[in-house]
């Protein structure tokens, strides 16, 4: 690394010590091949631009303390959003990704996008305060919602998943409320980044089914990208006619597709579960109340959808050729024969060779998935 140009070296070594490859002047010299000097002159530069703190690591040992490097304040933090249909989680994280502090905020999506946000950037707030720090702080906003993406443009599109969010510039909103960088992706897309971010590359490729109200899908790609497909709506996988039934109509509009018969959503409809009084959270309740009392229209509603959500998945797989599967959702969190029926077909019905070292696993952080995700995003960023 000794050709590096300078202007690169302070951003080598801030990634060097948020990834905690090197944690001292010595271990940067050595590792990049610098003279300790450059880097030494470096690292003051930036410590007094508050992008690096230097503390003593070691106490009480003879001979020199040995100073430990450490990201500063300016080196910026992030704020991750996973904006749910019933609920929006906050998180705070800084360049290693490291989630500092949460916050979870009860709010429907189906308000007006500026109720919403009004109650989700007064939470921030609060969540900043109660860390020491300012909106300018924030150098970075990563948010996840439960639809399709314009990725570019950072708007949902889809009025029948998000109704009255069409068009919506949810990204702009957000960057010019903290004054800094947004991005705004599918939530399903944050999930699969989250579950890489934990299970490291070895799992890759990787697919994160998002089984809740409806159906979707995260593909991380064997070189560790994002499949977003042209147009952001990669993924979508909801309303593939894999395992749907014909006869029933999509909240799309069309029958047939997976989301309408075997979707949290569907399963609460066909043993009309919901009404006028009730909302989601309530109707999730109930259904699982029904399941953990042994009722057998329930137990049997459910066991179906693992069978068509099973069906759809082979597909899949078939498709992609995945490494991994994580599922993930209220869906898959209502009982083990949920996960165990969609192994069963997958493992029947996928190609050999699809599945002969394939791995099938329940997602292992819930709701915090996402907004691991989101904080890699924002990390990456702020070290950029």
């Amino acid at each position: 690394m000794k050709s590096t140009s300078l202007e690169l070296v302070p951003q080598i070594i801030l990634r060097m010590v948020a990834s905690g490859v090197a944690t001292s002047r010595a271990n940067i010299s050595r590792q990049t091949g610098m003279a300790r000097s450059t880097i030494g002159h470096h690292v003051d530069q930036m410590i007094g631009r508050g992008l690096l703190s230097e503390e003593t690591a070691r106490e009480g040992q003879r001979g020199r303390p040995s100073l430990g490097l450490r990201l500063g304040r300016s080196a910026g933090f992030t704020i991750a959003l996973d904006f749910e249909r019933s609920f929006t989680h906050l998180a705070l994280s800084d360049a290693t990704a490291a989630l500092l502090d949460t916050e979870e905020v009860r709010v429907s999506l189906s308000s007006s996008p500026t109720d919403v946000l009004d109650l989700v950037l007064a939470s921030a707030k609060e969540l900043l305060e109660r860390n020491g720090l300012l909106n300018e702080d924030v150098h970075q906003v990563v948010a996840s919602i439960p639809a399709p993406v314009d990725f570019v443009n950072g708007v949902t599109a889809h009025r029948y998943i998000m109704p009255g969010w069409e068009g919506f510039e949810l990204r702009r909103s957000l960057s010019a409320y903290f004054d800094a960088p947004a991005l705004v992706d599918n939530n399903a897309n944050m999930m699969a980044l989250g579950a890489f971010t934990e299970g490291g590359p070895a799992q890759l490729p990787l697919l994160h089914l998002h089984l809740s109200m409806g159906i979707g899908a995260g593909l991380i790609t064997a070189d560790g990208k994002i499949h977003r497909g042209a147009d952001g709506s990669a993924g979508d996988i909801g309303h593939l006619k894999a395992g749907g039934n014909r006869d029933l109509v999509c909240i799309c509009g069309k029958t047939g597709c997976v989301g309408a018969s075997a979707s949290l959503r569907a399963v609460i409809t066909q043993l009309r579960i919901h009404d006028e009084d009730s909302d989601e959270i309530n109707d999730e309740h109930r259904l699982r109340g029904l399941i953990k009392s042994g009722d057998p229209a329930a137990t049997a509603a459910v066991r179906d959808a693992a069978t068509r959500l099973g069906e759809l998945t082979a597909e899949l797989v078939d498709i992609f050729n995945p490494r991994t599967i994580i599922l993930g959702g209220e869906m898959v969190r209502l009982t083990d024969e949920v996960l165990a029926g969609i192994r069963s077909v997958v493992y029947r019905e996928a190609l050999p060779i699809a599945t002969r070292n394939l791995s099938i696993s329940m997602e292992p952080m819930g709701k915090q998935l996402a907004l691991l995700g989101a904080a890699k995003v924002g990390a990456l960023a702020l070290l950029s």
